[in-house]
């Protein structure tokens, strides 16, 4: 008996090879009438017309792992015979003459059905509608059954590159089930982490300011400074190659995924390994049902690329970390984090604020005063929890460290050289490290001053144009959107060395007291600084670079700054050992700078109107960060002014609104550890803003806006009230109706008010904007204070752990990069590739959708640290915000992709996520819809190494996990089923009956017996995992090492489960129709893109190992490479 397959070829009369391979049909064993369930789809788009020839040719194939065959005959036809009859008979050719026929039916688009929208994609031109027949031993005449195309929606502008095969099954009632199995590639597999890594760049520039920003320590502390820096230039280098391999990758490759023959490539590790959508679109023509299944398959989040010892992943790592320390490590650690949240929260609140107020500025200007009173109260809302988000004994600690440790003197000889640790800082400035992304919300547009302000000699070279530093003249040439990493690399260079010159000159100092080299804060760098460079013991010999300063004779650009010092842009880097100037301009580039302060002066001019305008703003370090020369400012100074611009404010609102009569306002509840004078038992009318004398001159030199200050805004008035306590009151003037008309009389004197006529008010902005412009920069004030405080806590951590703590944050990130991508990829195929109804958009407004990732991961070897790390990556997905909002991509449009958008931090991520019109019609407020996602993670090991991590006792970690995880889908499916969704009276076809509670109670009860059975590998627990989240509209990942091998037989196996529970396939067919689905489905062209070729990695051994029912037919797997 044969085991006959057919080939179906095309001839091809423009390529040397005159008939390709167009299709194939599975093996069927020992049969002389096979019966195949592969069909074949004739797409236009691959340029058939109804005159190509076809060929089909039956093989017999006598060998399965070698794929060794021989013909028994062929048959040819033009494609056009085959879709004008419904069922062909063709014989079958050969050397010995006819040797049997070959029955084809086919089906063809319904022409006359109108209802149908057009195909959605060009791969379904010759499948919108099609007949079935009626399967049987005699195949007779077709039967007039509609079939409908699958809906794909607008899945092509999210995924590309879809491989697809379909079949025809035989179903227990007599029908036929027809299957379309799709897989596709994730347009966002680069470009999710792009932005990721763009987040934390940015992060990284942040950390590297607030450290320059203490100023140069002396002692130890330089050096532990200098360190700080170099772990920070080194991460950022990283980042930043990380990012710029993206961009090439995007650029040069049409492929939307990364093989799993590249997973250990370290450049490419933020990139998911194999990522693709698994798409089933199912009919049974009896039932009149259809459905679709989607799984992202992706390998596992980890760091592939990672080349430590064996250390249970970051689940472990973290663990270590928490355990045991010492009680000053532990103090330290609570120190910083706390610094570390004030952080995040002043920025997030002075977001939001700025934002109320960019409000409040468009309704004053409509005099909307109804409008203006909410936004009043939330604003004064937010304003209090800025105030008492503070612990005044770390800002104290603080202070006082800088105060003790920062060296201030100056050289007296003008001609000596810079410090490294200031020429280093200097570059760091010059790089703009700012977050324009991030933070360009509330701070004026201001280039970066000079860092280190030296007094220059005169120089007869005046024919140097001038321009001020404050101008908009540096951004218009940005350097950090052309970023250069070489820079960055130098930069490091320069830094390592001098900071093993201090340890040097520290061990020189514990073993020689002759003469203090560590107290010297005045060395420079070397000229020509060579890492290959042979040192002695001495360390450098440290030379003057006054020349490249002084070289001022070539035509250039100077900068004024504000303190009136000059600096030449186009000379090279302080430091020599930068072999070439930082950022380099051509010839209109030069003409553009020039000439930019003259033909903008309109923008420089309406920047009051302007101020707020989160488009024009970006965020500068001057406005972000103290200076290293600078003072930093009193947090009782910078509390009260903040306290006095909201009141004068909310005073001023209030009283254009009429309401001048309302109570006064609590702003902040003083703490018992910071007392003020006469804040006790007394009621102060504060001032509009408390500032210093010396910063009042530099403001009125400025020409900030801040010199609108009355000459009395440092005078604080003490009175008595009874029952005030120690709060600020404002004192409101209070209105009085007459019988004939309408008069304000003010009974208590208020300094905000007064002189303010309501009548003679015409424009509401002009009075709202000065108090809106000192509350933004007291703010600003506020987060460099805590910036302040949070670099003085991170130095005085232990260096080891710190280094150990970015080790963990950078393989945490590589993982979460990963899994986040898999999880918007999947959520942007379901709102772009599927049909919602309300019932979903209700499950996300009200819920939150859940996702359940399948891991087939074992807790032997190198996989254990792939488990602990997925344990970590998915639970951080718990802080993912996520918001609906309309895409504004063209209808006509087909090559534009709906761009997620990434803002926030590594602790709060928030992702727009753009979607369809009619999907956003279905939004219960027409606005944006946020909502959290509930992941779970159910691991079971199926291959041989989880027979051995079994043997071994190695798997506790993982039972314990795999409960935690049941608890939280108990706790999901509480919330899930209080939810009112609404059940249809005739369910449609593509949305069956919601699933009985009873049903979806019984599954999780069955998986709480599966999870406390001790079975060795345990697939059920998956399973009933997958039930449950299928009954619950969850979105499914499924996880191994690769996504090709285990992934492909536990995904196969999920589809036929799926035939059988919803599409009656019988279960006496499910092995053929799994190694069908296995040996000529997608899941074999996945492994074809990752290896080259058409085998599961598994030999003998492995396969006898895997459960039964996840076994690869014979000769679709072999020794290859995984």
């Amino acid at each position: 008996m044969p085991n006959p397959r057919v080939v179906c070829a095309v001839w091809m009369s423009d390529n040397d090879i005159l008939w390709r391979d167009y299709a194939r049909t599975e093996i069927v064993e020992n049969s002389i009438q096979p019966q195949f369930l592969c069909t074949v789809c004739f797409r236009q788009s691959d340029g058939f017309n109804q005159d190509t020839p076809l060929r089909f040719t039956v093989y017999d194939v006598r060998e399965k792992m070698s794929l060794t065959s021989i013909p028994i005959g062929y048959a040819e036809i033009a494609l056009g015979v085959i879709q004008d009859a419904t069922c062909f008979r063709i014989p079958l050719r050969s050397t010995q003459g006819d040797c049997g026929f070959i029955t084809i039916a086919s089906w063809a688009p319904d022409t006359d059905k109108q209802m149908q929208p057009p195909p959605r994609s060009t791969t379904q031109v010759f499948e919108q509608q099609i007949k079935g027949h009626r399967r049987s031993q005699s195949l007779p005449s077709k039967l007039g059954v509609k079939l409908f195309v699958p809906f794909q929606g607008n899945i092509q502008k999210v995924f590309g590159n879809p491989k697809i095969h379909t079949y025809r099954l035989h179903s227990s009632m007599g029908g036929d089930i027809s299957v379309h199995e799709t897989m596709f590639e994730s347009k966002l597999c680069f470009t999710i982490p792009q932005q990721l890594l763009t987040i934390w760049i940015l992060r990284e520039k942040e950390l590297l300011q607030e450290i320059s920003g203490m100023g140069e320590l002396g002692g130890e502390w330089r050096r532990r400074q200098m360190d700080l820096l170099d772990k920070h230039l080194k991460l950022l280098k990283d980042y930043s190659q990380a990012k710029q391999n993206i961009q090439q990758i995007i650029k040069d490759e049409v492929t939307y995924f990364k093989r799993s023959s590249v997973k250990t490539d370290e450049s490419l590790e933020f990139i998911p390994v194999n990522l693709h959508l698994q798409r089933m679109w199912c009919q049974n023509d009896t039932l009149n049902k259809t459905g679709v299944l989607d799984i992202i398959t992706v390998g596992a989040f980890t760091r592939h690329a990672a080349k430590s010892k064996k250390s249970g992943g970051l689940i472990k790592l973290l663990q270590e970390t928490k355990e045991s320390p010492s009680k000053f490590e532990a103090s330290t650690n609570c120190k910083v984090q706390a610094a570390n949240d004030a952080v995040q929260a002043i920025k997030q609140l002075r977001k939001d604020i700025v934002e109320i107020m960019s409000q409040l500025l468009a309704l004053a200007k409509m005099k909307n005063a109804k409008g203006m009173m909410p936004l009043c109260n939330e604003m004064i809302s937010k304003t209090k929890t800025l105030l008492n988000i503070w612990e005044p004994n770390l800002v104290e600690e603080a202070f006082a460290f800088i105060e003790q440790h920062r060296i201030l003197e100056e050289p007296d000889n003008v001609l000596m050289p810079m410090s490294p640790f200031r020429k280093i800082t200097q570059q760091l400035n010059d790089l703009e490290l700012k977050s324009p992304e991030l933070e360009d919300f509330s701070t004026p547009i201001m280039a970066p001053p000079d860092l280190w302000p030296r007094a220059k000699t005169p120089t007869s070279n005046y024919s140097q144009k001038l321009t001020r530093s404050n101008s908009l003249t540096n951004l218009k040439l940005s350097p950090s959107l052309t970023f250069d990493i070489d820079v960055i690399h130098s930069l490091q260079h320069t830094v390592r060395t001098y900071n093993e010159q201090l340890q040097r000159q520290a061990k020189r100092k514990v073993c020689n007291d002759k003469k203090k080299t560590g107290e010297n804060p005045f060395q420079s760098l070397p000229v020509n600084l060579s890492s290959n460079q042979d040192l002695d013991e001495d360390g450098f010999e440290f030379e003057n670079l006054n020349d490249i300063e002084s070289s001022t004779g070539s035509a250039g650009i100077n900068i004024i700054d504000l303190d009136g010092s000059t600096k030449d842009i186009f000379k090279s880097t302080n430091s020599s050992s930068l072999s070439k100037p930082l950022y380099t301009f051509n010839k209109s580039s030069i003409t553009n700078y020039v000439n930019y302060e003259t033909a903008n002066c309109s923008i420089l001019s309406s920047y009051n109107v302007h101020f707020l305008d989160t488009k024009m703003m970006s965020t500068s370090p001057s406005a972000n960060y103290y200076r290293p020369t600078e003072e930093p400012e009193p947090l009782d100074l910078t509390q009260l002014n903040i306290e006095a611009s909201v009141m004068c404010l909310v005073s001023k609102i209030k009283f254009l609104c009429g309401r001048c009569g309302s109570p006064a306002i609590r702003l902040r509840h003083p703490k018992t550890s910071m007392k003020r004078i006469g804040f006790n038992n007394q009621t102060i009318t504060p001032p509009d803003v408390v500032v210093n004398r010396n910063q009042l001159a530099k403001h009125e030199c400025d020409n900030n806006p801040l010199k609108e200050i009355n000459d009395n805004v440092e005078e604080i008035h003490s009175g008595n009230d009874n029952g005030s306590g120690n709060t600020l009151n404002l004192d409101l003037t209070q209105t009085i109706r007459g019988t004939d008309n309408q008069r304000l009389s003010t009974e208590k004197g208020n300094k905000f008010t007064d002189g303010l006529d309501l009548s003679r008010t015409t424009d509401w902005t002009s009075e709202l904007r000065p108090s809106m412009r000192k509350l933004r920069h007291a703010m600003d004030g506020l987060l460099k204070t805590a910036r302040l405080m949070h670099s003085v806590q991170r130095l005085q951590q232990d260096m080891r752990r710190i280094s150990h703590n970015l080790e963990i944050m950078y393989r945490r990130d590589v993982c979460f990069s990963q899994s986040l991508t898999a999880l918007i990829s999947g959520l942007m195929a379901k709102l772009w590739g599927t049909e919602i109804t309300e019932n979903f958009i209700r499950m996300l407004s009200d819920l939150g959708p859940l996702a359940y990732f399948e891991g087939l991961l074992s807790l032997y070897g190198s996989e254990t640290d792939m488990w602990g790390d997925m344990c970590i990556a998915i639970e951080d997905l718990l802080a993912v915000n996520f918001t609906l909002v309309r895409s504004n991509l063209a209808s006509n449009d087909q090559n534009a992709i709906p761009l997620p958008r990434i803002t926030g931090s590594r602790q709060s991520l928030h992702i727009q996520l753009p979607v369809p019109e009619h999907v956003y019609m279905l939004l219960p407020t027409k606005q944006m819809l946020n909502f959290k996602f509930t992941p779970v993670f159910f691991n079971i090991g199926i291959n041989e190494k989880a027979t051995l991590a079994e043997t071994l006792g190695q798997t506790r970690d993982q039972h314990r996990s795999n409960w935690d995880n049941y608890i939280r889908l108990k706790q999901y499916y509480s919330r899930y089923r209080k939810l009112t969704l609404t059940v249809p009276e005739t369910p449609s076809k593509h949305e069956s009956h919601l699933p009985a509670s009873q049903t979806l109670l019984n599954v999780l009860n069955l998986l709480e017996e599966q999870l406390k059975a001790n079975v060795s590998k345990n697939v059920k627990i998956l399973h009933l995992a997958e039930d449950a989240c299928r009954l619950m509209s969850g979105l499914r990942f499924t996880l191994c090492k690769s996504a090709k091998d285990r992934t492909g037989m536990a995904v196969t196996l999920e589809q036929c489960r799926v035939l059988i529970q919803e599409f009656q396939l019988p279960a006496k067919n499910v092995p053929y129709v799994l190694a069908t689905m296995r040996s000529e489905g997608t899941r074999m062209d996945n492994v074809f893109k990752n290896i080259d070729k058409r085998k599961y990695a598994f030999n003998l051994p492995q396969v006898v190992s895997l459960p039964v029912m996840y076994r690869p037919p014979v000769g679709a797997y072999g020794k290859a490479e995984t």
